[in-house]
């Protein structure tokens, strides 16, 4: 008995990790097509990482997960040419004209990565909680709706949406640890280790995310 569920727990944990692996190469790949450059692709990736992990703890109860990582990816990516047009000023009026197509189309191109990323992620995590978000985050069903059905008050509904995303958060702090070139967490390469001085700087508020 023991061995089978030492066996069930090492195929759950090759499935989460390969799905956040998948998860991070969609990502990379998408902006290797919008920046033309696999560096710039890396740097801009991280930062959205970054910025979402460090935000995270301050969404409201009613915020979308999806629409605010979409305008987090999109804030990210305007960033990223603001910064190229600051380097250069010869070519500041192109890279102006450049944002603004490349957000006009963004916008759809990005909400739709999101949507597939998070197709991928939760399943990953508890049933009860993946099937919260799945059904708030990507069905569109209305909080109350959802909780009714549930048969749960505000405040048990509030908590256990609350631990859903705190456990959403730590499968987006695996997937941003998966690098693409050395495998799944505890990589000790450069760009990883980078990473997680970055997140460490300014670190979520105490009160481990749920798992």
């Amino acid at each position: 008995m023991a061995g089978n569920e030492t066996d069930d727990m090492r195929n759950r944990q090759a499935a989460v990790e390969a799905a956040l692996r998948e998860t991070r190469q969609d990502l990379f790949r998408f902006l290797v097509r919008r920046l033309r450059s696999q560096p710039d692709a890396a740097d801009v990736q991280q930062d959205f990482y970054v910025k979402v992990l460090r935000s995270f703890p301050d969404l409201k109860d009613d915020d979308k997960l999806r629409p605010w990582m979409s305008k987090v990816l999109c804030s990210v990516i305007a960033d990223h040419f603001r910064a190229q047009a600051r380097q250069s000023q010869l070519e500041k009026d192109y890279v102006a004209e450049a944002l603004t197509a490349a957000v006009s189309v963004e916008e759809e191109d990005v909400d739709l990565l999101v949507c597939v990323c998070l197709h991928k992620i939760l399943p990953t995590l508890h049933d009860e909680y993946a099937s919260l978000l799945w059904r708030t985050e990507l069905m569109g069903e209305t909080r109350d709706s959802v909780r009714t059905s549930l048969g749960l008050t505000e405040n048990a509904f509030r908590v256990k949406a609350h631990r859903a995303r705190k456990a959403l958060r730590r499968r987006l702090e695996q997937s941003c640890e998966a690098c693409l070139e050395h495998g799944f967490l505890n990589c000790g390469c450069e760009d990883v280790e980078a990473l997680r001085r970055r997140l460490h700087q300014n670190p979520p508020p105490p009160g481990g995310p749920e798992t």
